[in-house]
Order: C-alpha cells, then sequence, then structure tokens
C-alpha cells in the first residue's frame, strides 16, 4: 500500500480511540426577533409589515471525541440578548441562498426510507429494488460508484405522474403502511382477509372504471438523437422496451426500424483499444466491457477502476 498504510492505521486508531471517548457537547442558541419595519428608508415593496427574523449559533463547549477524530466545526457565537429587549435596524443584506436538491436514492437509502415508512418488509425488499429495475422505472447511475443512485426513467416518471393524478388515495404512504399493518394482522389470525380485501376493492373498482373512461393514453418522453433511419430517413430516437432501452424509428408505427441501443463511455479498452460500453448480465446488473467482444473478453464492474489502469 506503499504511503497509505500509515495514514489508513491512524484513521482506523483515531475512529477506535473516539468510539470508546465521552460525546462532544455543542451549545445551540436560536435568536427570534419580532419586528415591525416603521422607518421608510427601509420599507419593504410587501403587505405585511411584521417579520420574523431568525438567528442561530453555536459553541463547543465540551471536545470529548472530536478531540481524537477532529471535525470541522467552527464557533459562530451571538452577541448577548435580553428577553422582550428592542433592537434598531442599522441596515439590511439580501443574500441568495439556494437549498440544494435531496441526493438520489441507492438501495441503502431506499430500503432505509420503506423501514422508516413502514412499507415493505425485510422479505420483501430485494424484489421492491428488482422489480423497479425490471420494470424500467428506474436505472442506476455508473457514474456515482458503487453507490449507483437510482435515476428514474421517462418510463418511471410518467408511471409516477399518471398513478398520483388519477390514484392519488392509493398512491400514498400512510395508505400504503396502513395495508401493510392490516395484511399483517390477517396473516398473524388478527382480521378476516375478505373483509379487509372488500373495503380496498369496491371503491377501487369504481376508480378503475373511471380512469378507462376518463384518462387518455399517456405519451412516454423519448431521447433524440442524430442518427438518420436507413428506410425513410426520419430522425432515429431512443426508446424503452421490455428489455431495455433500444433505437427506433421517430414516424413509428409507419416505420418499423429499430436497432439495439449501445451506450458508450468514451473510453478506450486497455486490451485492444476498443470502445468500453455498457453492458448488463442476465439479472440486469451493469458493468463495463468490449465492444470487440467475444474477440476481447475485457470487463470490470467499475469506470473508476478501469481509469486506473490506463493511467
Amino acid at each position: 500500500m506503499g504511503n497509505d498504510a500509515p495514514k489508513l492505521y491512524e484513521l482506523i486508531w483515531r475512529r477506535a480511540v473516539a468510539s470508546q471517548m465521552a460525546d462532544a457537547i455543542i451549545e445551540s442558541t436560536t435568536v427570534i426577533v419580532d419586528s415591525q419595519i416603521q422607518n421608510s428608508k427601509f420599507k419593504i415593496q410587501n403587505k405585511r409589515d411584521n417579520y420574523r427574523l431568525r438567528a442561530s449559533g453555536s459553541v463547543l463547549v465540551f471536545e470529548g471525541f472530536l478531540k481524537a477524530n477532529p471535525q470541522a466545526l467552527d464557533d459562530k457565537k451571538l452577541p448577548e440578548f435580553k428577553v422582550s429587549e428592542s433592537l434598531n435596524l442599522l441596515n439590511i443584506n439580501a443574500e441568495k441562498h439556494e437549498t440544494p436538491p435531496p441526493p438520489r436514492y441507492n438501495e441503502a437509502s431506499l430500503i432505509k426510507t420503506l423501514e422508516e415508512k413502514g412499507i415493505g418488509r425485510p422479505s420483501t425488499y430485494a424484489m421492491i429494488i428488482s422489480t423497479i429495475e425490471e420494470r424500467q422505472y428506474v436505472e442506476r447511475d455508473p457514474s456515482t460508484g458503487s453507490g449507483q443512485r437510482l435515476t428514474p426513467t421517462p418510463v418511471g416518471i410518467a408511471v409516477n405522474d399518471f398513478l398520483v393524478k388519477y390514484f392519488s388515495t392509493i398512491d400514498d404512504i400512510p395508505f400504503t403502511a396502513e395495508m401493510e399493518d392490516e395484511l399483517d394482522n390477517i396473516a398473524h389470525g388478527k382480521r378476516e382477509w375478505v373483509p379487509v380485501i372488500a373495503q380496498f376493492y369496491k371503491p377501487f373498482e369504481k376508480t378503475v372504471e373511471k380512469v378507462k373512461e376518463d384518462a387518455k393514453r399517456v405519451k412516454i418522453e423519448v431521447e433524440k438523437t442524430d442518427e438518420k433511419c436507413p428506410e425513410c430517413k426520419s430522425n432515429l430516437v431512443v426508446r424503452i422496451g421490455r428489455f431495455g432501452k433500444f433505437i427506433s424509428c421517430g414516424s413509428f408505427p409507419k416505420c418499423k426500424f429499430s436497432k439495439p441501443f449501445v451506450e458508450k463511455t468514451g473510453l478506450k479498452c486497455p486490451k485492444d483499444a476498443g470502445e468500453i460500453i455498457v453492458k448488463k448480465t442476465r439479472k440486469g446488473r451493469k458493468f463495463f466491457g468490449c465492444s470487440n467482444y467475444p474477440a476481447c473478453d475485457y470487463a470490470t464492474w467499475k469506470l473508476e477502476s478501469m481509469k486506473k489502469t490506463l493511467v
């Protein structure tokens, strides 16, 4: 491992020692100020003249385990305030702040959320993940490394929008969690299955019949390419079928030309300089291999490992 061995040992040692130390103590303070702007110099164009302002600060009182495993914590001290104290407005500074969106789910974070919401059971989590992948509702983003975030496909987005629009009472976290509990009660002999299913199915059947009459056919967004169809010269598009992505003519069903979809990585094979493309195992797991297979059998699970080989 070379120079990395001492660093790894130090990291393990610090974590081990820190796990036996006391918790750090951080004193957090929040100050809330209810104000009314009266000075015309600072008048804000808003129907409301009353504003609630908030300031937060924190101070490290006791280091605890942070002594052995320090983190980037900066004290943010607030000035001393008194309850019901009157404050004078000196200046207003407008700052733009954007809250980043939450990260995409991966397998671990999705299962953790399902557990927190009471949806599914340990025996069904693997089936849930495999089902949404097999039905092309999500796909793994290979650029995110071993975590492999689950990214919704156009099919998944269309299905979700359809369910939210027409089946909002069923496509709902509380309903799903309650139904899971009812099914558990049936399995444990605490409830009869006929009344439980009847209570759900009767209104559901009416909703299905109404959706059949009112709902319009959902159009799945397609990804356009720069290629032309060799048969009718229309633009080729990327569609998602039962077995994954494929190339199809944009004028379908008038023209039924299609061919396999090849997802390129822009990297060359270290064995024969062929194009490295994304492939799938029989179970749908993605890996990276040479486009010249079977003449070249190079394959890897991670692009990072191949990049290190090329360096």
